[in-house]
């Protein structure tokens, strides 16, 4: 199986996704057609369906050569990598990603464009739930190299034995495909099944859903998203 029928995104994704978040943004009260860049950023970052992971153990993971000196700042000196962990099947993350693309246009947004960002948006995936995970290095050199090539490396066969989505009461489903980091600038793609045993594999009742992602040669990605607060316009978006 593979996912291919992904709406059409501009590299101009790579100029927003590694943005930080400073402001608790108040995009719940408009459309996304209104969002502001940081409301757009806090929604892919910050949010029921994006979150992001801090790692600062990265020897397992690269050899980044810094050593910590007692006498310097220890905080700066620690390289952190952060995990950006997205529902892409979720409606807001891709109407956050298509306000910001436009916003980016600055007015100059062709019909072409206009209508992919619109499709994004408005696009439904009845049959997969699909998480992304973008890296996110603080200061630029050989360790963003490195962090982005620790998601190139992963394949299906690597990860599907300890990757899966667990929900409250224990039941789990396992990863069904990985697709590494395209151009598009959404970043790698876990990809696992929204139907289990004839039903969603995530209800309203589910509580909280934790993805677990053992990455070979890096860290555990462990993320949990509270199910209640996943509602968007009256439907349960994941």
């Amino acid at each position: 199986m593979r996912v291919s029928s992904w709406p059409k995104t501009p590299i101009l994704l790579t100029l927003f996704l590694v943005l930080p978040i400073s402001i608790t943004a108040q995009w719940q009260k408009k459309p996304y057609s209104k969002w502001s860049e940081k409301e757009a950023l806090s929604v892919l970052n910050d949010s029921p369906w994006g979150q992001t992971q801090t790692v600062t153990e990265t020897s397992r993971m690269f050899d980044t050569g810094r050593r910590v000196d007692s006498s310097q700042n220890r905080e700066a000196e620690i390289p952190q990598i952060k995990f950006r962990i997205r529902f892409f099947s979720a409606k807001p993350i891709r109407q956050a990603i298509s306000r910001i693309i436009e916003l980016k246009q600055k007015g100059e947004l062709n019909p072409q464009l206009a209508g992919q960002l619109r499709a994004l948006a408005a696009g439904e995936f009845p049959d997969y739930i699909v998480i992304t995970v973008i890296t996110e290095v603080a200061d630029s050199g050989s360790l963003t190299a490195s962090a982005a090539s620790l998601l190139d490396r992963q394949t299906t066969a690597l990860l599907k034995n300890e990757t899966y989505l667990l929900v409250n009461g224990g039941q789990r489903v396992f990863l069904q495909e990985y697709q590494a980091p395209r151009k598009d600038g959404l970043g790698a793609r876990f990809i696992f099944p929204r139907m289990v045993n004839g039903k969603p594999f995530i209800l309203p009742e589910s509580g909280e859903v934790l993805f677990n992602a053992d990455l070979s040669g890096g860290p555990a990605l462990k993320m949990r998203f509270k199910i209640k607060d996943m509602m968007f316009e009256e439907k349960l978006e994941y």
